[in-house]
């Protein structure tokens, strides 16, 4: 408990920036309420969800807390799940939360993809690994099992973004930024980047072509 409490930085609070956030948040809540959109985390993680897929050529977007996070289209069964990670974090990677065999199971079959998508802040979706590869449920399946076997507390698993690239052959989705500029992005947090196939690299035209959207 000692530990605990000499950690943190703390400052004094700064009336300016209280004044300017909570106006922003006021008109975060316009939103949700125009919307019904009433649980602000939910609301924020359905906008990107759906900010993701729309990029991605997926047309619906799962409101409700279980489940696969996009939908291709009413006549078409294949599913997208999106993970977010911050720009300014340490480390890129897509968390899995209180994953189960069957959810496991699923990223086995081929209709079912993982986008993990970098943000800058709020609003600035910089680029989105993307990907479909059966490895990726046997990766969790595994997990899944040491869990229920006695190790740790939570079935909490983690694949970082370049495991998804180099392992698991995923490509880097270029969005707000030339593929120049996220290769550099990509560089700064680890060299083996700069090795990467340039096909891999893909602008939203060049997607859409590769994975055949209309």
């Amino acid at each position: 408990m000692v530990d605990l409490l000499s950690k943190g930085t703390f400052k004094p609070i700064d009336t300016s920036f209280l004044t300017e956030g909570h106006e922003v948040l006021m008109e975060v809540a316009r939103v949700q309420e125009n919307w019904g959109k009433g649980d602000t985390d939910t609301f924020i993680n359905e906008l990107r969800d759906s900010m993701a897929g729309y990029y991605l050529g997926y047309d619906l977007v799962n409101v409700e807390k279980h489940g696969f996070d996009c939908k291709k289209s009413e006549k078409e069964d294949v599913f997208l799940e999106v993970k977010s990670a911050s720009f300014a974090a340490k480390s890129w990677g897509a968390t899995f939360n209180d994953t189960t065999f069957e959810k496991a199971d699923c990223f086995k079959m081929n209709n079912v993809f993982l986008c993990l998508a970098v943000w800058k802040n709020a609003s600035d979706l910089l680029f989105m690994i993307y990907g479909q590869n059966s490895k990726i449920g046997e990766f969790l399946e595994s997990k899944v099992r040491s869990f229920k076997n006695g190790n740790g507390v939570r079935s909490t698993q983690s694949i970082g973004l370049p495991q998804l690239v180099f392992d698991y052959g995923f490509d880097v989705i270029c969005v707000n930024r030339t593929k120049a500029e996220v290769k550099s992005i990509l560089g700064l947090k680890s060299p083996k980047f700069t090795t990467m196939n340039p096909s891999n690299f893909l602008d939203l035209e060049e997607y859409r072509k590769k994975y055949k959207l209309s």
